[in-house]
This record gives C-alpha cells, sequence and structure tokens, in this order.
C-alpha cells in the first residue's frame, strides 16, 4: 500500500508562483552543491533563484544584492559571486546574472570511498572546510583593511 503524503498544516495557504518564476533544485542540497560554500555564498545563491525569471537570470544590481545580503564591503558580494562562478552554479556577465542548471556531476560523486574519520567526517568535506576558512579569512582581512582605510589608518 502506497504511502499517503503528508498533509500541509495550513491547505489554505498553499504556495504558488505568481508574477515570477522561482525554484530551488533539490540536488543543491541532496548532492552537496552547497557544501564548502560560505553563508554569504549560500545566500547569493538563493536570493539569485528567487529574484530570476524564468530563464535564471537576474538584473538586480550589485548594489542592491549588496543591500539584500546585508554585505559590507564590495568585495564581500564579488568574492561571493566569482566562488558561484567558480563552481558553475552561476554565470555572470555585465552586470547581469544567471543561476545555471545544476552541473551533470554530483560534487560527492568524485569523492574517494576511504572509511570516514572517526567524527564522520569525509577528508572531502575537511577540505572544503578548510577551502572555505582560508577564503573568509582572507575576505575578513580585507574587510578590515577597508574599515582602517575609511578610518583613515594607512599601512606602512
Amino acid at each position: 500500500m502506497p504511502k499517503s503524503r503528508p498533509q500541509p498544516p495550513r491547505p489554505d495557504r498553499r504556495r504558488s508562483i505568481r508574477g515570477s518564476f522561482s525554484w530551488i533544485d533539490h540536488r543543491f542540497l541532496r548532492e552537496g552543491f552547497d557544501e564548502g560554500l560560505t553563508r554569504l555564498e549560500k545566500l547569493l545563491y538563493l536570493v539569485l533563484v528567487a529574484v530570476s525569471n524564468q530563464d535564471g537570470v537576474s538584473f538586480y544590481s550589485d548594489a542592491r544584492l549588496a543591500e539584500l545580503l546585508d554585505a559590507r564591503f564590495p568585495n564581500e558580494l564579488v568574492s561571493a559571486r566569482n566562488e558561484l562562478v567558480a563552481r558553475d552554479l552561476i554565470a555572470y556577465e555585465g552586470g547581469i546574472y544567471q543561476v545555471l542548471d545544476l552541473p551533470a556531476g554530483s560534487p560527492r560523486k568524485g569523492r574517494d570511498s576511504s572509511p570516514p574519520l572517526p567524527d564522520h567526517t569525509s577528508s572531502f568535506s575537511v577540505s572544503c572546510v578548510r577551502q572555505t576558512a582560508r577564503r573568509e579569512a582572507a575576505s575578513d582581512l580585507e574587510s578590515v583593511k577597508q574599515l582602517l582605510e575609511r578610518w583613515g589608518w594607512r599601512s606602512v
């Protein structure tokens, strides 16, 4: 006997897409496309999904995106955008963003089959965490430099 689908707590408020177009491919989370992304990178991706048209295209300016993301410094948005472009999740050209169809291969498929580390974290995940920490530290350092320059501090 097939399982019945759970009923929503508020059937009167079922979501429908009106006036714009937006959805998040479940593979983004299920297959690990989000792994190793910083919070800002994930948020940028989700905002772009939410504001894009049926072709995945968004015309939001960097200033508006930075405002939505609460990015304090321009380099934060640029860094997040560059990482999403490098991972083939978005395209960016001439101020136009496009959320791309997720790549065919799952990032998890390429992992080695070595046994998990004692805390059940794969070596791939540890590597992603390290890379993310380095990117965040570099971004934080750049943000501090910009803040100090605003306050009139000069590097020697």
